[in-house]
């Protein structure tokens, strides 16, 4: 029987700067300076102005900066994107981290959103809260967060040409223009540590590679002296490579032992090594044996240099080129490498070299702590224990369990992640039961396969996450379901979907609202989970379109507010609701059908004194040819008919009782015989 021999090797690890602060916008030079166009607001289309520093102090005596103005009435997602773009790219390639300085008279956000990538990077977006008021503070955006929005990618290791500013991010017009002040962006330096994986100058960071797919089959690579110990590379020891005569177009080699270092891509670290080949070529990277289940990943880097050491590098986040394509993510043991990946044996052996196959990172992966707690007062089933399970703990069971200390039906507890987005579920009793979700709620996501509903955790710093209840995204009691309810019209639906989208909160045409008309009525429906209080503009889709080119066109309707792009409004809603209408009209119901769409539309018939509504009521003048008995409707902006009313066939007018109604967009319609007309009403 062969002993084993344990050696304790010494992880190499190397602090290095990459690059130095980068100036992307100051205002100080035509260079550093642009303008910002503003959109989600009455200033949409028009752009910011660059102002004298109104308070050159503290950290900030430059004499210009960017002024922002979030008008009284503003979406929540009200911001300005650069126009031009700035001259200077935000290249995070190198650098981990961007900075803007702002002044702000109150404590809110600014949320900064990155497009325009040219190397294919996903747009990213995230918020920082700013802790400062009336004076200059700098906030500081890290590159590793995964963005707020699909894909949720992080920016790490990508380029971006435009930058986008949300002041406030998540909150409307507060009735006031609030006017804010940014400066200084730039990109910071990463501190960045370099694991060594291979070197073979020491017996723990050396090893041999198994060749496979030539007449090399089987055998191991050399290990030998450096061929040209020059330039980055005057190492003593490198690896040499031999492509046979006769070779596959996939023949490579894998590391046999394996390394005795994992190659570790937490924290969007990539995956350097130096090659030395004699001809312009490529070298193919796969990353096999993954600690924590991820599939195999493969990508191919070009060489640049012919003759001489050259530093090629791996992004992880790039999609693998085999099944299922996914990036790669986590720790993995195995390395294969092939030269010239996708070219078969040229009739010459083709001799190359590498060396320092080293992990670039941001450091070791530092833990974040997550808080949770959670409500199992309206669950009435019998449990013992809840767990929180996904893909952070490879969805055990009973992995991370939570406690009621208190046995007042809040069970509590935490995990501790490096940052990055993850999936979970509250489990009980060893996945005797779970929660379990549609997909449209605000806190969920799908997975790749469509399969399963998971909560989704973005973690970029300790924190904790707000009381929630079983099997929802929000405190036990507030939670209401929304059910829209659409007819079509008479259009015939798109074979790509119907779709409930807009308003800043439903997403694009094809994205997460899909509405089925599962009975076949013609109908469309979703219920769409929120909590008490929610309101919304909102539209509807025939077709899947990010573009919003297949989006229903209510212009001139009175369910359509011109000043939010004709979309409908959801007012407030304080419990369980339907809202029920037609695809491209505004009826109350999802059949089309009323008396008014068979009657003779007529603005003669009313006129409304008083609008938006006095205290004292909202007159209704009757028009002089109109003669008859009135029935008068007030709907609210979901299509609920609020109050009916019948007015005598002599009345020329008649007062609204609008005193005790709620705040918010209303329509009146009046019917007389086989005439009406609908008018909107401010309260």
């Amino acid at each position: 029987m062969k002993k084993l021999l344990l050696v304790c090797h010494v992880l190499a690890l190397v602090v290095v700067t990459m690059q130095a602060q980068t100036t992307i916008l100051d205002f100080e030079t035509p260079e550093t300076s642009t303008l910002f166009q503003y959109f989600g607001s009455p200033l949409d289309g028009s752009l910011n102005e660059n102002i004298a520093n109104p308070n050159p102090s503290g950290i900030n005596t430059s004499a210009t900066v960017g002024k922002f103005v979030k008008p009284a009435v503003a979406e929540v997602w009200a911001g300005a994107f650069s126009n031009p773009n700035p001259t200077v790219l935000v290249d995070l390639t190198a650098n981990g981290k961007i900075s803007v300085k702002v002044h702000m008279d109150h404590i809110g956000n600014l949320t900064l959103k990155l497009e325009g990538s040219p190397d294919g990077g996903d747009n990213w977006l995230t918020t920082v809260a700013n802790t400062k008021v009336n004076e200059w503070e700098e906030l500081v955006f890290d590159a590793s967060v995964p963005s707020l929005e699909p894909p949720f990618s992080a920016a790490s290791g990508h380029v971006y040409a435009r930058v986008v500013l949300f002041f406030d991010f998540g909150t409307g017009g507060t009735g006031s223009d609030v006017t804010s002040y940014f400066d200084d962006i730039v990109t910071l330096p990463s501190t960045v540590t370099t694991t060594t994986i291979l070197d073979w100058e020491t017996p723990e960071t050396g090893t041999t590679f198994q060749y496979f797919g030539s007449s090399l089959d089987g055998t191991l690579t050399e290990t030998i002296t450096n061929p040209n110990p020059s330039g980055i590379n005057t190492s003593d020891n490198v690896l040499k490579y031999v492509k046979p005569t006769v070779a596959q177009t996939w023949a490579g080699a894998f590391s046999n032992p394996d390394p005795a270092t994992p190659v570790d891509l937490s924290g969007g670290a990539q995956v350097c090594i130096k090659v030395h080949m004699d001809h312009i070529g490529n070298l193919a990277l796969k990353l096999e044996g993954s600690t924590s289940g991820a599939p195999n990943w493969i990508t191919t880097v070009a060489n640049t240099k012919v003759n001489e050491w050259e530093e090629i590098c791996f992004d992880p986040s790039v999609p693998s080129l085999e099944p299922p394509f996914e990036a790669a993510s986590g720790a993995y043991t195995r390395v294969v490498v092939f030269f010239d990946f996708g070219t078969a044996g040229t009739g010459t052996d083709v001799v190359s070299y590498l060396d320092d196959v080293v992990v670039k990172g941001g450091g070791a992966p530092q833990a974040k702590t997550v808080n949770f707690k959670v409500d199992m007062n309206n669950y009435t089933s019998n449990f013992d224990k809840v767990y929180i399970s996904g893909s952070f703990n490879n969805w055990s069971g009973d992995a991370n369990p939570l406690t009621d200390d208190n046995f007042d039906g809040i069970w509590e507890g935490s995990i501790t992640v490096p940052n990055g987005l993850y999936e979970y579920k509250v489990t009980l009793d060893n996945w005797a039961a779970e929660e379990m979700f549609s997909g449209f709620e605000e806190c969920t996501r799908r997975d790749a396969s469509g399969q399963f509903v998971n909560r989704l955790l973005t973690v970029s710093a300790d924190q904790t996450l707000p009381q929630f209840c079983f099997n929802s995204c929000y405190a036990c009691g507030e939670e209401v379901k929304i059910n829209f309810r659409l007819g079509m019209n008479g259009i015939t639906p798109s074979p790509d979907g119907v779709w409930l989208c807009g308003g800043g909160n439903f997403d694009v045409p094809g994205g997460k609202y899909k509405m089925n008309d599962t009975d076949g009525d013609g109908i469309f429906e979703i219920t769409v989970p929120r909590k008490t209080g929610f309101q919304s503009y909102y539209a509807f889709a025939n077709g899947a379109c990010p573009d919003f080119s297949c989006k229903e066109n209510l212009a001139g309707q009175p369910c359509g507010d011109p000043a939010n792009f004709n979309d409908r409004f959801l007012a407030a809603v304080s419990s369980n609701t339907t809202v029920a209408t037609c695809y491209e009209a505004c009826f109350t119901n999802a059949e089309c059908l009323s008396s008014t769409s068979q009657g003779i539309e007529d603005e003669r018939v009313f006129s409304i004194m008083g609008n938006p509504a006095a205290s004292n009521g909202t007159i209704l003048q009757f028009g002089a040819n109109v003669s008859g008995e009135k029935q008068v409707f007030l709907i609210n902006a979901v299509g609920q008919v609020t109050g009916q009313w019948q007015v005598g066939e002599s009345a020329e007018q008649y007062t609204l009782p609008v005193r005790s109604l709620p705040a918010g967009v209303y329509f009146v319609r009046v019917q007389i015989g086989d005439r009406y007309y609908t008018r909107k009403l401010v309260i």
